[in-house]
């Protein structure tokens, strides 16, 4: 099993709040503080075709006993996992990403950014306010 930082170029996790998590049973909204250095606010990221994800009580003191490879605060991809095996004609990506006290493993087919704000607010208050402008413009969650 092999990791390496995946090639998407996302803001940097902050160190201090925790991500807030919304699922639909298809895609995944990821809404997490920004670090200082990279300007703060929040990022909002959509998973699309997730097949599985966890959210684990690993912080970062703990990472050196996770399952999978993961990096502090950062988003690592996990390559020729037995958590893809099944799903291999999908092609599916492994991504593990460690928040302060969270550890999210998602497997899933594409990312994007859906917002970013350099505002100071809550990463849940973040994706509440655009669940609600989604569901008010688009007639539908994701």
């Amino acid at each position: 099993m092999e990791s390496r930082t995946p090639q998407e170029d996302f803001p940097t996790i902050g160190t201090i709040e925790n991500p807030a998590i919304f699922f639909d049973g298809y895609d995944l909204l990821l809404s997490y503080d920004i670090a200082p250095v990279a300007g703060g606010g929040i990022a909002i990221l959509k998973f699309l075709d997730v097949i599985h994800f966890e959210k684990n009580p690993i912080s970062v003191e703990g990472l050196r006993d996770a399952k999978y490879p993961t990096k502090a605060w950062d988003f690592t991809e996990v390559c020729d996992s037995d958590r893809t095996t099944k799903w291999k004609a999908r092609s599916p990506r492994f991504w593990t990403i460690s928040f302060n006290d969270v550890t999210v493993e998602i497997i899933f087919s594409e990312v994007q950014i859906v917002h970013e704000t350099r505002g100071a607010e809550s990463p849940s208050d973040a994706l509440v306010r655009l669940l609600t402008t989604l569901s008010l413009t688009e007639g539908a969650v994701c």
